[in-house]
C-alpha cells in the first residue's frame, strides 16, 4: 500500500507524509536526522515538523540543548478523521437547506462589449430546447453583430438548433423570414411603430438572455420559474403575432 498516497488523501501534503512517515520509523529524532530519512532539505523539514505539530501529528521534547520530535499514533489521525466526517454528519441537513435555497434564486451573469455579447449568443448555440427570440433584426444583425451573424447562423443550422422569433418589421427582419425555412426558423413579424424592441430576448433551456446591441451589454439569467414564465409569455404573443402579421397588408 502506498502510505504517502494514504496519508495525503487525508489532507496532508506529500512532504508532511514524508516527514511523518520517517518519524514511525525512528521513534524519536533530531530534525537532522529526520530530514536525511526523508530525503527533504532540513530547513523545509524545519517548517514542516512545527506543522505536523499544530496539527497534532508530532510532539516536541528538549533533551539538553536539543529538541527532539516524537510521532504521534496514527490512531489519533484515524480518531480525528471520525471526528471530521461525524461534524459533516451534523452539519450535512443544514447544509443542504443552504443548498436548495440558494439554487432556487436566479444566477445572473453580466457581459459587457462586443466580446461579451458574442459570448452570450454562443451560449444559445448549446441549447437542448428550440430558441425563442424576440428582436429588432436590424438592430440584433446588422450592427455591432454584423461580421459574427453569419457564422452563428452557420453554427445554428448545423446542430440543427431551431428558432421561433418575433421581430420587428423591416426589410432585414423580412429578409431572415424568407430565410426561414433553410436556417430552422420560423418568424412571424410586427409593426416596429407600434412594437419597437430596444432588447434582444432569447429564451432557452433553463435560461433568458437579454442583450442590448445599442448599449452593447447583456445579461444571462438562469432560473427554471424565470425561463418557464418567459416561454409562456412568448408563446402567447407568437400566437398574437401570427394574427397580426397576417393582417399587415405590406407583407
Amino acid at each position: 500500500m502506498d502510505l504517502n498516497k494514504v496519508l495525503e488523501n487525508i489532507g496532508l501534503t506529500e512532504k508532511e507524509s514524508k516527514i511523518y512517515l520517517a518519524l514511525l520509523e525512528m521513534k524519536e529524532a533530531l530534525p537532522s536526522t529526520i530530514a536525511k530519512k526523508a530525503g527533504v532539505k532540513r530547513p523545509t523539514t524545519y517548517l514542516i515538523l512545527e506543522q505536523l505539530v499544530r496539527k497534532g501529528l508530532a510532539s516536541q521534547i528538549k533533551k539538553g540543548a536539543y529538541f527532539y520530535f516524537q510521532p504521534v499514533n496514527p490512531h489519533s489521525i484515524l480518531e480525528d478523521q471520525y471526528k471530521k466526517y461525524n461534524d459533516l454528519e451534523k452539519a450535512l441537513p443544514e447544509l443542504l437547506s443552504m443548498h436548495a435555497l440558494y439554487s432556487v434564486k436566479p444566477q445572473v451573469s453580466f457581459f459587457e462589449g462586443k466580446e461579451g455579447i458574442i459570448r452570450i449568443m454562443e451560449d444559445t448555440l448549446k441549447t437542448s430546447t428550440e430558441l425563442l427570440c424576440w428582436a429588432d433584426a436590424t438592430l440584433a444583425t446588422n450592427t455591432l453583430l454584423r461580421d459574427y451573424y453569419p457564422t452563428y447562423i452557420k453554427t445554428k443550422v448545423a446542430r440543427g438548433i431551431w428558432l421561433r422569433g418575433i421581430f420587428s418589421y423591416d426589410k432585414f427582419a423580412l429578409k431572415y423570414k424568407k430565410d426561414g425555412e433553410k436556417e430552422l426558423r420560423e418568424v412571424y413579424l410586427i409593426p416596429k411603430e407600434k412594437f419597437p424592441f430596444k432588447n434582444e430576448i432569447n429564451i432557452y433551456d433553463n435560461k433568458v438572455a437579454i442583450v442590448s446591441h445599442q448599449d452593447q451589454i447583456g445579461v444571462i439569467i438562469e432560473n427554471k420559474n424565470i425561463a418557464d414564465t418567459q416561454r409562456s409569455i412568448f408563446n402567447f404573443a407568437f400566437d398574437y403575432a401570427k394574427i397580426l402579421e397576417s393582417g399587415m397588408s405590406q407583407l
